[in-house]
């Protein structure tokens, strides 16, 4: 009888449990029993490894670019697999009118971007709403409206980073505190100049400018003038620089050193530190120079040096777009992001994967997620170019100076041959005074203005006087 009991206390009791699961089940009014719809956690496919993606153009200018870029991250693939590690590397070409859709079909997983390389394709991702959708590393300069830190991120050198660069080197390295720019009027030049005045202002520093018609060379030695504040004695034909700055930023392209160099020969200055900028590297790198010497104290920033590489780069056609493929793409996969976590994440997971070995110059992201290329410094030699090391670029300097000062005591400025310089001319190659030997006959003290021959801690030496 009591087993009976409990049996059907047992049925009873299976029964509610079944009825209390079919309410569950149903959809009540009120909302009684109403079940909520939860999106499911989708684990990332890890087999491959992270997942790191490159936005860039196969075809037109760009391409051969693009593929240099994608040469350097299939290599760094390759490197990790050598060594049991994992990368999913996907490519996206920019150039097809359908490559957004391409890229958002791609796995939530894909989240790491590098690209684009033109600035109207970043355009196009930022109209569309993705850069919210993925965390973008664009290989431009710059990034439009703000959105560095916040809505995309910069993988590639910036023109502060060049500015940032030279300062580094000639007033941290060469305690050099006066600075000139001499500069094209067009959007670079002017650009460029504003650039490294504020950065010379947050160091209570001032910079003396003079701008020139980048159209009309004829006009630079004029335009020149001013900054130089070149003064003849009576009786001597040699011109004495009243220049009160150490160093001269040109912001040109390499093609016109030669003219803008000469303009200054001609009003009697060789002494400054000549500052460039990556421009100078397309027209130095793997070539020959002419007269190398007379750009003994001019220096430019970079971003790829082929001493400082890797062995995976120092291989035959590496070069900085090379290192840049290999780089992102490593630097991708130690983010190891699965989905796009918020901008401050992402800058988070930047710092931490920086401090990888890079192949080109490394870069840094600050707490707003700003990024800090830490350029490479160069000089010119008459193979092109090479890196620059500041204890030997200040014993070149104190010898040109000794030079030029030995110069300013009544010789004119001449050529090779003892010639005098002529007004600098476009396409006129000038000899560089410093560099040739001076004997300078002994005269009556009391017939010869003298100069001395150290200059003044600025450089500055002031017109001869009479004893």
């Amino acid at each position: 009888m009591n087993i009976c009991r409990f049996f059907a206390a047992s049925s009873r009791i299976l029964l509610l449990v079944t009825l209390l699961g079919c309410l569950a089940a149903c959809k009540m009014p009120f909302g009684l029993g109403q079940q909520v719809t939860q999106k499911p956690q989708q684990k990332p496919s890890t087999s491959a490894g992270p997942c790191v993606v490159l936005a860039l153009p196969s075809s037109g200018h760009y391409a051969a670019i693009a593929g240099k870029i994608d040469k350097g991250a299939r290599m760094a693939q390759s490197e990790m697999a050598l060594n049991k590690g994992k990368m999913r590397l996907e490519t996206i070409n920019t150039d097809t009118p359908d490559w957004l859709q391409k890229l958002e079909s791609l796995p939530e997983e894909c989240v790491v971007v590098g690209g684009p390389l033109q600035g109207r394709t970043y355009a196009q991702v930022r109209t569309t709403g993705n850069l919210d959708k993925r965390a973008f590393f664009a290989f431009v300069p710059s990034l439009e409206q703000n959105d560095e830190g916040s809505r995309a991120w910069r993988f590639f050198p910036s023109p502060q980073d060049q500015v940032d660069a030279l300062i580094n080197f000639t007033t941290d390295g060469l305690n050099i505190r006066s600075y000139g720019a001499f500069y094209p009027a067009d959007a670079y030049g002017i650009r460029m100049a504003t650039l490294l005045e504020n950065r010379l202002a947050a160091r209570n520093m001032v910079l003396q400018k003079a701008s020139y018609n980048p159209g009309d060379k004829a006009s630079w030695n004029a335009a020149v003038a001013p900054l130089i504040n070149a003064q003849t004695p009576e009786g001597s034909k040699t011109p004495v620089p009243q220049t009160s700055f150490e160093a001269l930023f040109l912001p040109d392209s390499w093609k016109n050193m030669q003219m803008l160099t000469n303009t200054l020969l001609y009003n009697g200055e060789d002494r400054l530190v000549l500052l460039g900028t990556t421009l100078w590297e397309q027209g130095l790198s793997g070539k020959s120079i002419a007269n190398a010497e007379k750009y003994t104290l001019a220096i430019f920033p970079g971003a790829w040096s082929p001493a400082q590489a890797p062995n995976a780069l120092r291989v035959p056609d590496t070069d900085f777009w090379t290192a840049l493929g290999y780089d992102f793409a490593r630097f991708g996969a130690a983010m190891a992001l699965y989905v796009r976590p918020d901008s401050q994440q992402i800058t988070t997971a930047a710092q931490r994967a920086s401090h990888m070995a890079w192949g080109m110059a490394p870069i840094s992201w600050d707490a707003s997620g700003i990024a800090h290329q830490k350029l490479f410094i160069f000089k010119v030699t008459p193979s092109g170019m090479t890196p620059a090391n500041t204890a030997d670029f200040q014993q070149s300097r104190e010898r040109v100076l000794q030079q030029s000062a030995l110069r300013l005591q009544g010789l004119p400025p001449t050529d090779a041959t003892g010639e005098a310089l002529a007004p600098p001319v476009e396409g006129a190659e000038a000899a560089v005074p410093q560099q040739q030997p001076i004997s300078v006959p002994p005269q009556p003290a009391s017939a010869t203005p003298v100069i001395g021959t150290t200059p003044r801690p600025s450089y500055k030496l002031s017109l001869p006087t009479t004893r």
